[in-house]
């Protein structure tokens, strides 16, 4: 096979069969990562090339047809690179690499939204039950269902698949929902399965791992606020027989009245409805990827949801429909405006992101730049890890004069003082960065997709931006300025009342047929 100059070293580590899988790994991904940072460089038609030439690597090299098609994946972001990972992962029979690419797949849906359709989402529910199987059908003989009579009606077990700090949303959502439990009555008990991927099951390109705190495992309690919080975190990596039979053994023991999933797709939590209720939150606005008894939907259920729970052969009257909610915390710090060199008559719009250097496309920029030249008053602030910003302000001239980078914030709150407005980008999340906007006052515009768009509600929904540019005329106007203000702060007024959502999930829960 003739070569290009970019796919020749790869070719040649590849049919070198002195090299071990371990130096070969090595190799490649040091080959594969200078060739994906380039990628976008090269011509369109070298790109095809390219792409030729690895898709007839995977064909002869069959043992690394994984990992070269997680590269093209990654590279090209075409379907039919994620439909031959699908298609591996189905046929996969070793549990660990099994969820080993179930999680690359999921943090890949969540930050390519083009991709994030019904029928990846669908399928990827599949490999999820498949997975769940695995183990359900080994306890299925023992399940021992505990009647309400005989759990305890003043304990929650809440699951976490994930616990950080509090800079980290998923976490603070954990500790949020433990607090509203507490505060409606309840004993708490907190356990984090850790269940996402924290070593490489099987070569893949630009593996994603999860981070996890090992001093968690030399404590029996945490402190949120003024509560404190009994607490167990596996210290085994899932998928793990025995820690999961441990966790199930201590759902026997305690005999909560239910679970509370934080999240989904987590087998433990979902191994827990054999003996309990449990009740799987998503932090997200789909139906989450679970087993769980009572799967939460965060807004108004649709066609797209029936049709999903038809085609898993799931009861609609499981599903509880209710508001997804946030924590708010107060601006600590007093921020001003000349501190970023920005004037108090400038109209400051807040773009925010954990990952703004893949969700900053070409054409989202265009359309600021050009916002920018029809507003000489208007800047961008941009919140969070930017690398590429001197990069875009280069290509961007507007652009360059009208924004300033702020890097991460922890006082997001007292940031948006100094803002007028917040922008989302087209992503799947943001939800947490939208509501703390809200609850500040913000108007926050958003096309109609992803977690901000549910979250700011219909009324943010913009067409283009020209609605942008018409909104930023009238702000001139006070009374205008008043009254986007106030809609804002009563948008936030219901998300962010967890104890009142959780008392309502509760009550829902109760008279389901399904709850005894």
């Amino acid at each position: 096979m003739s070569s290009s100059k970019e796919t020749l070293e790869i070719e040649k580590i590849l049919s070198n069969d002195k090299l071990s899988n371990v130096e070969v790994y090595k190799l490649l991904d040091h080959e594969l990562t200078k060739l994906n940072g380039n990628f976008e460089s090269i011509n369109s038609n070298s790109r095809q090339e390219i792409v030729t030439e690895i898709e007839q690597m995977i064909s002869d090299y069959k043992n690394w047809g994984l990992y070269l098609t997680s590269f093209l994946l990654t590279c090209t972001k075409e379907q039919k690179f994620l439909n031959d990972i699908f298609e591996y992962i189905e046929k996969e029979v070793r549990i660990d690499v099994l969820h080993f690419v179930y999680w690359q797949i999921t943090s890949f849906l969540f930050t390519t939204p083009k991709l994030k359709t019904e029928q990846n989402t669908n399928r990827l529910r599949r490999i999820y039950r498949k997975y769940f199987e695995y183990f359900n059908n080994q306890i299925v003989n023992e399940a021992n269902w505990i009647p309400y009579e005989e759990r305890n009606q003043d304990l929650v077990v809440v699951v976490a698949g994930q616990m950080l700090s509090m800079l980290h949303s998923p976490t603070q959502v954990a500790l949020d929902h433990c607090k509203a439990l507490y505060n409606l009555k309840k004993e708490i008990f907190l356990i984090n399965t850790a269940d996402m991927p924290r070593s490489i099951a099987t070569p893949y390109f630009g593996a994603v791992l999860s981070n996890y705190v090992e001093g968690y495992n030399q404590t029996d309690k945490l402190m949120y606020e003024d509560l404190s919080i009994p607490f167990f975190q596996c210290q085994k990596e899932m998928p793990n027989g025995s820690q999961i039979m441990e966790l199930m053994q201590m759902i026997l023991h305690l005999k909560p009245l239910f679970v509370l999933s934080i999240s989904g797709s987590n087998v433990s939590a979902d191994l827990f409805s054999n003996f309990v209720p449990v009740i799987t939150l998503p932090l997200a606005y789909d139906l989450p990827i679970s087993e769980s008894t009572f799967p939460i939907l965060p807004r108004k259920i649709n066609t797209a949801d029936l049709n999903t729970l038809e085609e898993l052969d799931r009861s609609r009257e499981s599903v509880i429909e209710s508001v997804f909610t946030y924590k708010y915390t107060p601006p600590q710090t007093k921020m001003h405006r000349e501190y970023w060199g920005l004037g108090e008559d400038n109209f400051v719009l807040a773009v925010v992101g954990n990952r703004l250097d893949t969700e900053l496309d070409d054409s989202f920029l265009t359309e600021l730049d050009d916002l920018l030249k029809c507003n000489d008053h208007a800047r961008i602030m941009f919140i969070g890890d930017l690398k590429n910003y001197k990069k875009i302000t280069n290509r961007y001239i507007t652009l360059d004069k009208q924004s300033v980078h702020v890097g991460a914030q922890k006082d997001l709150a007292a940031v948006y003082e100094v803002c007028d407005a917040y922008l989302n980008t087209v992503r799947s999340g943001g939800g947490t960065s939208a509501a703390i906007a809200l609850r500040q006052g913000l108007p926050v515009f958003t096309y109609a997709f992803g977690d901000v768009a549910h979250t700011a509600g219909e009324y943010y929904h913009i067409n283009s931006f020209d609605d942008v540019n018409t909104f930023i005329k009238n702000w001139e106007n006070p009374v205008f300025r008043e009254h986007e203000k106030s809609v804002a702060i009563n948008r936030a007024s219901e998300i962010f009342d967890s104890e009142k959502v959780m008392r309502e999930i509760i009550e829902t829960m109760t008279k389901s047929p399904h709850f005894y």
